[in-house]
């Protein structure tokens, strides 16, 4: 069986990831070999609430970690895809910790890989047929869909959506060229990542999930995501890729457990 980690990037998401760990039932972590629920130094308490369902789950694959700064969402993922690296693993998965993504719909992707081991990534798509929106506005439906035809007919390959909270990625693709370290720190990573595959010409598979919007705090600015998705295919499209240069020491993470010094030792 292919080695599979799974990453939840947290940041303010303290009554969320309760219910995303809460997915995580014995057939769902009878598939995978870690889950790594990442805080980005949230200031609520997003890491005691983690903590609590990770000994509900009482299962040892699932542990809470957190960055030693504030990384941005895309340094967490970027922590994320250098742990699944040196963890050995086939596959990291990146489930956003704000409930938005369904935690059981990891199958979809994780089927998906089984079926099609080559592609280099199977994403979470919110606009693809057969996906399900439940509190998302016709505007920014609207506005994302116009995106992802820009971005397919500019780059002449379909593409779905620009950056769910559900995707699963080869990690011989991320360990084969690294230059997804230089994608943004910040909320647009998942715009830089996409653009990084395409420059690739790597095959990305697309496949519908739910995306619910209830009780989660939005960090982003949809308008000026927007925009910086439209100026960056522009700019990718002249062949002048958005590059950001890495954090020169890394992301690295604590055990959260240890670092609190309230839970006992770590697992």
């Amino acid at each position: 069986m292919p080695k599979t980690v799974v990453a939840i990037p947290c940041y303010r998401c303290a009554p969320q990831i309760g219910r995303v760990l809460a997915g995580f039932d014995e057939a769902l972590l009878a598939r995978v070999d870690e889950v790594l629920v990442i805080d980005n130094q949230s200031p609520d308490d997003t890491v005691e609430r983690a903590l609590d369902a990770v000994e509900k789950l009482g299962s040892p694959k699932v542990r809470v970690v957190r960055n030693l700064e504030n990384y941005g969402l895309g340094g967490s993922q970027k922590a994320a895809f250098s742990h699944a690296i040196e963890a050995g693993a086939d596959w990291v998965a990146i489930l956003h910790g704000d409930a938005q993504a369904t935690t059981s719909e990891l199958h979809i992707l994780l089927d998906a890989a089984k079926e099609d081991p080559d592609a280099s990534a199977h994403l979470g798509s919110r606009f693809m047929s057969g996906s399900r929106l439940d509190g998302y506005s016709p505007t920014r439906i609207a506005g994302n869909v116009g995106l992802n035809l820009l971005y397919s007919l500019l780059s002449m390959h379909p593409v779905k959506d620009l950056g769910s909270g559900l995707n699963l990625f080869r990690t011989a693709d991320l360990k084969a060229d690294a230059r997804w370290m230089e994608c943004s720190d910040k909320m647009t990573f998942n715009l830089d990542l996409l653009l990084h595959y395409l420059s690739l010409g790597a095959r990305l598979e697309f496949h519908p999930i739910t995306w619910t919007e209830t009780d989660q705090v939005s960090n982003a600015r949809n308008l000026q995501i927007g925009w910086t998705a439209l100026t960056n295919l522009l700019a990718w499209r002249i062949g002048a890729a958005n590059r950001h240069a890495p954090r020169p020491d890394g992301y690295p993470f604590e055990d959260a457990r240890q670092a609190s010094g309230s839970r006992g030792a770590a697992p």
